[in-house]
């Protein structure tokens, strides 16, 4: 299991208020998820909407619904909603004095849009160029996964991971590409299933170098 640190959690939450990029959350909700009679209130409260909506929960498939909804909500699709499951980051001095861009590609980005509540699926390209300090790599996928359990708008949750990762390993030469499909397009409204949608965002030299910032733009594409 992924070890957590609320004291860093809370350090890029203040971060991410300064910038502009905090989601639009009741803080103090979801302080009480760890409340055993909250989750109970959540889950009636659920249950009457599913009810209104003219679903019998009396039935032996509907029934446990209600339940199954609000655990997975709180423990699993907006997990990331709450600072407390931060991810532990473990930066080292870069001993190596490796200073060429390092890059993971292929990041699982899982999220939900915070306008239909329906998924947003895809991929993300990040890269940095060490200065002093370097992380495990899977700490990468953590902070990505962390901001995309949410509900999310992907101009927002690529801001979120690229002004977090420049906080967290000391440098401006971030930079994260994100290629989504968006459920809400595909399940309503233009109903268009092959539309993709790429967000990137460029910091130091992968701004101000044009030859980074081309392969950086042709790598997102291939995702």
């Amino acid at each position: 299991m992924n070890s957590k640190d609320y004291e860093l959690g809370k350090k890029i939450q203040q971060l991410l208020i300064k910038s502009n990029l905090e989601n639009p959350i009741i803080e103090s909700n979801i302080a009480k998820w760890q409340d055993s009679g909250y989750l109970q209130e959540l889950n009636t409260k659920f249950a009457d909407f599913l009810q209104t909506l003219g679903l019998n929960l009396s039935n032996d498939s509907l029934m446990k619904t209600p339940d199954r909804v609000v655990k997975f909500w709180v423990n699993e699709l907006f997990y990331g909603l709450d600072y407390k499951n931060f991810p532990r980051i473990s930066a080292q001095k870069n001993s190596f004095n490796y200073t060429s861009p390092l890059i993971s590609s292929g990041i699982t980005v899982n999220s939900t849009c915070e306008h239909h509540l329906v998924s947003i699926c895809g991929k993300a390209i990040v890269a940095y160029i060490p200065s002093n300090k370097i992380v495990g790599l899977s700490k990468i996928n953590r902070i990505v996964d962390f901001f995309a359990k949410r509900p999310q708008v992907q101009e927002r949750m690529i801001r979120q991971v690229f002004v977090t990762l420049q906080d967290v390993l000391e440098t401006q030469d971030v930079a994260v590409g994100i290629n989504a499909i968006h459920n809400c397009i595909v399940l309503r409204g233009v109903k268009d299933s092959a539309t993709e949608n790429l967000t990137l965002e460029l910091g130091g030299k992968f701004l101000d170098d044009d030859v980074l910032k081309d392969n950086f733009y042709q790598a997102s594409l291939s995702i």
